[in-house]
């Protein structure tokens, strides 16, 4: 009698305990960088399911590429992971329209998600008025800088075409690089470029215009930004010395030239910080960040380009929605959490956009950093900001801006016909209501 008491203990005792201790699964797939993982792994995963009782998040790591596949397979099949992180903005429009996303307009009330996140970014993720994604990072291009190299040949950064040019001119007569930079691994990077010159030569107000559509691409001021862009390029040699030497290299290469002084500069996205800190930051030599130069009169005032580099949504068929909900509610509402996890990446992942004050930056980090997101948040709080083409271009039109750059740059077609057929494909979006969300300037 006494061993079959303690035998029906035991077992209430398991079922008590399952039935109270067990949490449901919620799933997230993210891409999977080797340095980055073990971090998201301990101060998100862990430190989420640490904080509550009632769900088990699993984040599900794959390389990028395949992840991609996969994920828009699962997705048309009616499965897939319960958070749903893409690369930006054009991959939320696709998995949108074929109504994979589940509105997120009530909970964001709910929780005063409008109230936390930077406007413009909350607004990259309204497609036909509702919510449907919130921003895992946002980043943007700047120039960076051998600081050390700049002073002791008592050099100046550049603001303007004219200083560019200068100075362009003095580090190439020192048998260096004026920028490294290839786009060897991903081909895109010739986005970054071309963003950069029509944002700075065109100016941020003519970029929108043509996003909206009340200015043409194939408006004089456009070509005459890639006209400037092909030269620097192609005739100057601006980029790791030559087109050639340019398609050849990659992260890695760009990075250990900037390091060990083969340029003096070197244009590209935030998502950097780290890395640089990581190179040139052990070299004894001291990197500096500024805006990108003003290209032109059109473009006088410093600006930042802003641009979504990831994004979260909840899959509208996730087997555990109440717990992707609650996943993503404590994000945001743990101020602490990101800027932790973000300061672990100086600042070149997981920058969720929220709203943050001088105060909230953290001390920790490279003050190169921390002097970024003081001047980010004052220039583009004043409103001024361009536009990353990953963010606000429509799908083909994004890829045609970097694919048809090659073209270009090989003297096959005039900037003219490319921007003629540019165009035509941002009025195929349009017609098409293919578009993406672009927040109002004041």
């Amino acid at each position: 009698m006494i061993k079959a008491l303690s035998s029906f203990v035991i077992t209430l005792t398991i079922v008590f305990s399952s039935s109270v201790f067990s949490k449901t699964i919620v799933t997230w797939s993210m891409e999977s960088q080797a340095e980055r993982d073990p971090i998201f792994v301990e101060k998100l995963q862990n430190a989420y399911n640490n904080a509550q009782d009632n769900y088990e998040l699993v984040i599900e790591f794959e390389d990028n590429e395949t992840r991609l596949t996969s994920l828009r397979t699962a997705m048309i099949a009616g499965m897939g992971p319960d958070i749903v992180e893409t690369p930006g903005p054009s991959y939320v429009k696709e998995y949108h329209a074929a109504n994979m996303l589940l509105n997120l307009d009530t909970i964001a009330e709910e929780n005063g998600w409008k109230d936390k996140i930077i406007p413009w970014a909350y607004s990259s993720g309204v497609f036909d008025g509702s919510l449907y994604a919130i921003p895992k990072t946002h980043e943007s291009m700047v120039m960076l800088y051998n600081k050390t190299l700049f002073e002791e040949n008592g050099w100046t950064v550049p603001t303007t075409l004219e200083e560019l040019e200068d100075v362009a001119g003095k580090i190439k007569a020192m048998g260096m690089d004026v920028y490294t930079y290839g786009s060897d691994g991903w081909q895109p990077t010739h986005e970054h470029l071309a963003g950069i010159y029509l944002n700075n030569y065109a100016g941020p107000e003519a970029v929108y215009e043509a996003i909206i559509g009340e200015r043409k691409w194939t408006d004089p001021v456009f070509v005459e930004a890639l006209e400037l862009l092909r030269k620097h390029m192609v005739d100057d040699g601006y980029w790791s010395g030559s087109l050639e030497n340019y398609y050849a290299i990659g992260w890695d290469d760009f990075h250990a030239q900037f390091a060990s002084r083969g340029a003096a500069m070197m244009t590209i996205g935030t998502w950097t910080f780290q890395a640089t800190q990581l190179g040139i930051g052990s070299s004894g030599d001291e990197w500096g960040w500024a805006p990108l130069p003003s290209l032109s009169s059109n473009s006088t005032d410093p600006n930042f380009m802003i641009a979504i580099g990831t994004t979260m949504s909840i899959n509208a068929n996730a087997k555990n929605q109440e717990g992707a909900v609650d996943v993503l509610n404590w994000i945001m509402a743990n101020k602490d959490v990101v800027l932790d996890i973000a300061s672990d990446f100086e600042f070149g992942e997981f920058v969720v956009p929220l709203k943050l004050s001088d105060s909230d930056i953290p001390k920790d980090i490279a003050p190169q950093v921390q002097n970024y997101l003081s001047e980010y948040a004052r220039i583009t709080g004043d409103g001024n900001y361009g536009y990353c083409t990953w963010t606000f271009w429509p799908a083909d039109a994004g890829v045609h801006i970097w694919k048809d750059m090659e073209v270009v740059w090989a003297g096959d077609i005039s900037v003219e016909d490319y921007l003629y057929d540019h165009q035509k494909l941002w009025d195929k979006a349009r017609k098409n209501g293919d578009t993406l969300p672009v927040p109002l300037r004041d």
